[in-house]
């Protein structure tokens, strides 16, 4: 298993991904002053998103319909990693491109990109 988003398995082999990026986001106030330079000071916590990228390559074309009903409920969801890390996270974007199309209409490529955002109680 590479990972478990909310009960939707990524896995070698079947539904899997090809690159996982983490982003911590420092919050920062600035004050500007008169005849100096700026001044910044800390504001609440941090942000962390995660982005999954990957491509599925003559895949059921409904493969990532599981994980639109998971998102479609605007629900934090508990993203386990395969190395053991866990947190709740919301699916905030997924976007896919689909290309590689066959005469019917079917396609045979689909690259997807999932933004997910730490979600702390």
């Amino acid at each position: 298993m590479l990972c478990d988003l909310g009960g939707f398995l990524f896995e070698i082999g079947k539904t899997e991904f090809e690159k996982l990026n983490r982003t911590l986001k420092f919050n920062y106030a600035k004050r500007d002053r008169v005849g100096n330079n700026p001044t910044y000071q800390a504001t609440k916590g941090y942000e962390e998103v995660f982005n999954l990228e990957g491509k599925l390559i003559a895949k059921s074309n409904s493969s990532l319909k599981k994980l639109e009903d998971i998102a479609k409920k605007k629900a934090p969801v508990r993203l386990t990693l395969g190395s053991g890390e866990s947190l709740k996270v919301l699916i905030e974007e997924i976007s896919e491109a689909r290309s590689m199309f066959l005469k019917d209409g079917h396609y045979v490529k689909n690259d997807f990109k999932l933004q997910l955002k730490a979600f702390y109680d």
